[in-house]
């Protein structure tokens, strides 16, 4: 795998572009303290923007490592998504940046952005690996405490996975 993001023309920062990081091992850092994205999608023709907790495996089955994603399956938007264009954004937010004027204030961020088509994860190994690393990202070590996901558990979650091979990292510091 590349240890440098390659910009597409949908990824290269434009605004700001000396703030652009194209680091791989800083958009995985990035992904790893983070807990929650929001992912953009398409529904009926209008924009929609959803949160939902996720987890990364920088050595998954897709292009650049795999983004999980997980939810409900009567989810209209998980259901809508496999084979479409999602857009997943992270923002770590640093610190808030005062100035004398207002024009001046900013914020301190990290912040990534992946693009990429969804894919329903069916293979059971692969979606019990996805839902172990949600459950872990969100609490460390958390899996090996619980009991064992039932069918009906697993029957109700849909999981999805985003390549990791569209994205983009944009990070702010410093003062005024």
């Amino acid at each position: 795998m590349a240890t440098t993001l390659s910009p597409t023309a949908r990824t290269t920062v434009t605004r700001h572009h000396e703030r652009a990081v194209d680091d791989r091992a800083d958009l995985f850092a990035v992904l790893g303290e983070a807990l929650l994205c929001h992912v953009g999608i398409v529904r009926d023709g209008a924009p929609v923007v959803l949160p939902s907790v996720y987890a990364v495996d920088p050595d998954g089955p897709d292009e650049g490592g795999t983004l999980y994603l997980h939810g409900s399956v009567a989810a209209p938007w998980l259901v809508r998504s496999p084979l479409t264009q999602v857009c997943v954004t992270v923002t770590l937010l640093d610190g808030v940046v005062a100035a004398r004027s207002a024009f001046s204030h900013s914020m301190n961020y990290r912040s990534a952005v992946i693009l990429g088509e969804a894919r329903r994860v069916v293979d059971a190994a692969e979606r019990e690996h996805a839902l172990t690393l949600i459950v872990d990202h969100v609490v460390p070590g958390r899996t090996a405490t619980l009991r064992a996901t039932s069918r009906k558990e697993l029957a109700a979650t849909t999981v999805l996975a985003v390549p990791l091979a569209e994205a983009s990292l944009k990070v702010r510091t410093g003062g005024v």
